[in-house]
């Protein structure tokens, strides 16, 4: 049976009508994303990695530290140890390039000790800022990546294994990989279509914080889902309890079964657990 897989941006699956002046590529890029798992074994064309990592290199970053690094992954060997440190998912063996987003505090600490000062900026808001900024890079190497007819993946699992990881990227103290990014040609057959997001009344917030729709949308929000058969097969069980009766299995209850079992937002939950210990032998203070 073939499954007819809905091409629209986000723009036309929620029915927002922009002026035609601003429908530019940027928003019609950003508005059409979709994460793609599946790789064709073809190279990028000279000059793509260029454009994509000067775009990402080209994102706010605060007081201009810079307080990242981008490592650029292509060997076949490395990229098969990555994959089987994030999930064993093997889309990022596929892919022509893995690129690693990095909170890079330590290249910070050696400008400072070089310049003959001490290093104060032990805090948790030098981790979250060095996080922050390595985000950004990776949102414009999507969005560049993206713009150029490529397709992209994200992938969180990368910090399943973060000593692991360190180890194989020889990362000196103070560096931490945040997230990968999987880019390449798209594999036929792994579009599934743009995901429906939470409802704009739901995530936006006009002057202050609002929930005084959020229990209507929530239930719009599940019936989508439902009615989309979006966690057909991936229902989170819950061990030793008997199924409740009556309750839909929508966004809310997968969203909420997660939440009860952080086993299965990360395969390696022992691991992201203890987070905060691992970042401090990484070289990061969380003050």
């Amino acid at each position: 049976m073939t499954i007819a897989v809905n091409t629209a941006s986000r723009l036309e699956l929620e029915g927002i009508n922009l002026p035609s002046d601003l429908l530019n590529q940027t928003i019609e890029t950003l508005t059409a994303h979709e994460s793609i798992r599946g790789f064709l074994p073809k190279p990028l064309s000279e000059g793509v990695l260029e454009a994509i990592i000067t775009a990402a290199r080209s994102a706010p970053t605060s007081s201009n530290l810079q307080a990242y690094s981008i490592i650029i992954v292509k060997d076949e060997q490395r990229k098969d140890k990555l994959a089987t440190l994030s999930g064993n998912q093997n889309f990022i063996r596929e892919a022509p390039v893995f690129l690693l987003f990095c909170a890079d505090i330590y290249r910070l600490k050696y400008v400072t000790a070089r310049q003959g000062h001490k290093f104060a900026a032990e805090t948790l808001e030098m981790f979250l800022l060095a996080a922050v900024d390595a985000s950004l890079a990776l949102q414009n190497a999507l969005v560049a990546a993206e713009s150029l007819g490529l397709v992209s993946c994200p992938v969180g699992s990368i910090r399943n294994n973060p000593k692991v990881v360190a180890e194989e990227l020889t990362l000196p103290k103070g560096v931490f990989v945040v997230s990968g990014l999987a880019i390449g040609f798209e594999r036929e057959g792994m579009r599934r279509g743009v995901k429906p997001r939470l409802p704009e009344q739901v995530t936006v917030h006009k002057e202050t914080y609002s929930t005084k729709v959020l229990d209507e949308k929530l239930a719009e929000y599940d019936q989508t889902m439902i009615s989309r058969r979006t966690y057909d097969g991936r229902r989170v069980s819950l061990a030793g309890e008997p199924e409740k009766k009556g309750v839909e299995y929508g966004w809310c209850e997968h969203t909420a079964r997660r939440c009860t079992r952080p086993e299965t937002i990360a395969v390696s939950a022992s691991l992201r657990m203890n987070l905060k210990q691992v970042l401090e032998e990484l070289g990061f203070s969380l003050q």
